[in-house]
C-alpha cells in the first residue's frame, strides 16, 4: 500500500484484493476503469487498486492531437492524469508521474515552463490584447485559454502578469493603440507641462514636475527606467485633473491674445 495526500487528505493505492478489503469491507471494486465513475474504486492496468478522483467526459486541450480528438474523456488518480482509450494503459507508478495534473509523463512543473519561457505564445499574445482592451485579467485568461473556472483563471493570470515577456506585450501593445490616437512623448511632455504651469494645486504642481523631471533624467539615478514611460507618466492624476490643467492653458492663452 502506498499513500500520498491532497491538501492534507490522504489517498491510497492498495496492492492487492486483499489488502484493500481489509480497509473497505464494504466498498465494490470496478474492473474496467474506462467505464467508471468519479469516487469509484477501479482496478489499474499494473493490478493495483486505486480511486478516481477526477473523471471528465471530454478532454479540452490546446492541442489538437488525434489521441485527444477521439479520447473519451480523461481520469485523474492520485498517482496520474490518464487519457480515456482503449490503448491507454493506467499506471501506479508514481515515480513515472512527476505532475498528476498533466497527461505526460515528462512534465515535472508547467508553473516553472511558464516562467522560463522566452518568447509571448499565441495564447499569452491573446491575453495581453485582452487586457488592453480593458478586460479584467480574469475575464481576459478565461477567453485566451477557453478556461471556465474563474478561481483557476485567477491563478494563472497573476502567474502570467508577473512575466516580463507578457508585460512587454502588453505594453507593446498599449504603445501601438496611443500612437494610432496621436499620443507620444510629446503629447505626454505638453499634458504635464501644462499641469506643472496652470494647476492652481500645489500637490498637482509638485507632483507633475517630478514626473517631467523623470522624464528629462532630473529625478536622480534612483528613478527605474519602467517607470518612465506612456504608461506611468500620468499615474496619480485623474482624468479630471488633467483635462482641467488643459482647459486652464486654453484660457490663459485666450486672455493673453485679447489683451494684445
Amino acid at each position: 500500500m502506498e499513500k500520498k495526500s491532497i491538501k492534507g487528505k490522504a489517498h491510497y493505492v492498495y496492492d492487492d484484493i486483499d489488502e484493500f478489503k481489509a480497509h473497505h469491507p464494504n466498498r465494490v471494486v470496478k474492473p474496467d476503469w474506462r467505464d467508471s465513475d468519479e469516487g469509484d474504486w477501479v482496478f489499474s492496468d499494473d493490478g493495483r487498486i486505486v480511486q478516481l478522483l477526477k473523471v471528465s467526459k471530454s478532454v479540452k486541450h490546446p492541442n489538437d492531437r488525434k489521441n485527444y480528438t477521439y479520447a473519451k474523456g480523461w481520469v485523474r488518480t492520485i498517482v496520474g492524469s490518464f487519457i480515456n482509450r482503449y490503448t491507454t494503459k493506467m499506471d501506479t507508478d508514481f515515480s513515472s508521474h512527476p505532475n498528476r495534473y498533466t497527461f505526460s509523463k515528462s512534465i515535472n512543473n508547467t508553473g516553472r515552463r511558464v516562467k522560463e519561457r522566452k518568447n509571448v505564445t499565441r495564447k499569452e499574445r491573446e491575453f495581453a490584447t485582452n487586457i488592453v482592451v480593458g478586460m479584467g485579467a480574469v475575464d481576459a485568461y478565461k477567453k485566451a485559454y477557453s478556461e471556465l473556472s474563474s478561481n483557476s483563471a485567477r491563478k494563472k493570470a497573476t502567474i502570467l502578469l508577473k512575466q516580463e515577456r507578457v508585460m512587454k506585450e502588453i505594453e507593446k501593445s498599449v504603445l501601438d493603440i496611443a500612437k494610432s490616437l496621436g499620443i507620444d512623448h510629446e503629447y505626454v511632455l505638453s499634458k504635464l507641462k501644462n499641469l506643472a504651469d496652470y494647476s492652481e494645486d500645489d500637490n498637482i504642481i509638485l507632483q507633475s514636475t517630478k514626473e517631467l523631471g523623470k522624464i528629462v533624467g532630473t529625478a536622480g539615478n534612483t528613478v527605474k527606467q519602467k517607470d518612465v514611460g506612456l504608461l506611468g507618466v500620468f499615474q496619480g492624476f485623474s482624468p479630471d485633473e488633467i483635462e482641467g490643467a488643459t482647459r486652464d492653458n486654453k484660457q490663459i492663452t485666450s486672455i493673453s491674445l485679447e489683451d494684445k
